[in-house]
Formats: structure tokens, C-alpha cells, sequence
């Protein structure tokens, strides 16, 4: 349910984004606000309290929802929904986050395996893209096993984890129609490099972040490319074992950093631990 909520709350927050009035006015947008609110005090809440009890953090959602609700009521600023559904947006799904340990630490199959970091990045991929999610723990837990004879997978289940990422924020259709759009020599679809930077400019970011974000791209799709060239070329695979998971960890590097962006998780790469 908490899943449902923040995919929703997602598609609402792009609605507005898509607007250019300052204010919102229209009942449809107002209305929307409202069964939002509806579904997380009468679906979500009940959930989350059967699994956290009254935790401290619901009380803050919980006057979050509320003010947004007071929003719907009268005639307020687009950029004051938007602040709100970022704060929504980011307490919902440490909120689930927390649930998801705890299940864990009840016996369930949760994400108390995985560092911080790693932690807020799967909840949203979860919540986001289910097998996004799967892949990127998949890799994480190839990584972890030390008796792997090949990591020419794991390489690919974090390049998955990407790819169907950019496939769902950036539909080749929306990034082909956008003004001035070409595709890449050889390609008859919008590259990774491509999708990438329809997000951040569609969220306004600047020509210099942009350009760092695809260049991470094109790090990752190099080293993939790499990766499986060598490993096939390698004559002795027990030699160069070590080399190629070490290898795979930048990768892993390389698609956090891009995946924290795109998915505006606050909290900063640099903390998620090499394995």
C-alpha cells in the first residue's frame, strides 16, 4: 500500500510540474490532493501502525497530509504543492523503509542487509520499479557472495537496475518529440545518455550537472563493455577473480550516483559501502 501511495503521489507531483499557472485552482487537481490524503489516513496509516506501532515520524506525516488537504481547500501557489509533495514523498518512503526493517527483524525478507544508503534506494526503487529493485539486490548479493566463480552477471543486474529506471522516467516516445532531438550515430532509439539528461533538464537542472550525469553514463556502459570483453578474454578465470569483482564495484558506484539523482534520494552516495 505504502508502494501504491508514493507511485501515485509521484504521477500528481508530475501533474503539477506539467502546469505553468501559479496557482492551483481547478477542482480536479483539489480533488486529487484530497483522496490522496483520503488513501494514506484510511489505507496506509492503519499499515504502517500495525507494523511501527504509533511511531514518532507518523506524527509528522500525519500534519503533512493534513496540510496538504488544507491547501486543497482554497486557492494556493503550485510551488507550495510542490514543496509539500517533496516532503511527503521523502518521509513516505522512509516510513517504508523502517516497515521494511522491521519485517525484517519479524522474520519477513526485508532490507536490513543493506547499509543506509542502500537502504533508502531500494525502498524507492520498490516503490518505483519492483524489478529495478530486484535487479540492484541481485547484485548486491553477488557481490557479497565470496565463492562466485563469475561476476559477468552482476555487472549486467546493476546495469538493469539503470536501464528499466531511464525506460520508466524517460519513455522513448517523450524523449524523441523534445525539440532538436537526434539520435546517437548507429541508434534507433534515445541512449541511456539521452534519457538521462531529458530527466534532469525537465527538472531544471543545469547544463553542468546534466553533463556529469551522462558522463556517469557513459562510465557505465564503458566498463560494462569492458567487463565483458575481458572476461572472456581472460585465460586464467581464478587469476583475475578478485580483479573483476573489484571491477564490478565501480560500476555499482557509477549507477548509484546516477540512480540518487534521478530519484532524488537526499542521501549522498559517498555513503554506500564498497562491499
Amino acid at each position: 500500500m505504502v508502494q501504491e501511495l508514493l507511485v501515485a503521489l509521484g504521477a500528481f507531483q508530475n501533474r503539477l510540474k506539467s502546469r505553468s499557472s501559479v496557482n492551483v485552482n481547478d477542482r480536479e487537481t483539489k480533488s486529487t490532493a484530497i483522496a490522496l490524503a483520503t488513501s494514506y489516513f484510511n489505507d496506509v496509516r492503519p499499515r504502517l501502525v500495525d507494523i511501527l506501532g504509533e511511531h514518532q515520524n507518523l506524527c509528522k506525516q500525519d500534519q503533512a497530509w493534513q496540510e496538504l488537504v488544507r491547501l486543497a481547500h482554497a486557492n494556493n501557489q503550485r510551488r507550495t504543492y510542490l514543496k509539500l509533495i517533496k516532503t511527503l514523498a521523502a518521509r513516505l518512503r522512509e516510513l517504508s523503509v523502517q516497515s521494511l526493517v522491521r519485517t525484517t527483524d519479524d522474520g519477513g525478507h526485508g532490507l536490513s542487509d543493506l547499509v543506509p544508503a542502500e537502504t533508502g534506494l531500494v525502498a524507492t526503487l520498490e516503490a518505483l520499479l519492483p524489478t529495478a529493485a530486484a535487479s540492484y539486490r541481485q547484485g548486491i548479493r553477488d557481490l557479497r557472495d565470496k565463492e562466485r566463480l563469475s561476476y559477468r552477471g552482476t555487472a549486467s543486474e546493476f546495469r538493469e537496475a539503470l536501464r528499466e529506471t531511464l525506460d520508466h522516467l524517460a519513455p522513448d516516445a517523450e524523449v524523441a518529440k523534445q525539440p532538436g532531438f537526434k539520435y546517437e550515430n548507429g541508434q534507433t532509439q534515445p541512449t541511456m545518455r539521452q534519457k538521462t539528461r531529458f530527466v534532469l533538464l525537465c527538472r531544471g537542472r543545469n547544463k553542468t550537472q546534466t553533463a556529469v550525469a551522462e558522463k556517469t553514463i557513459g562510465v557505465v556502459e564503458g566498463l560494462a563493455g569492458e567487463l565483458l570483453r575481458a572476461t572472456y578474454n581472460r585465460a586464467s578465470l581464478a587469476t583475475h577473480l578478485e580483479t573483476t569483482r573489484a571491477e564490478v564495484i565501480r560500476i555499482k558506484r557509477y549507477v548509484d550516483t546516477v540512480l540518487f539523482e534521478l530519484l532524488e534520494i537526499p542521501e549522498p552516495p559517498s555513503t554506500l559501502a564498497s562491499r
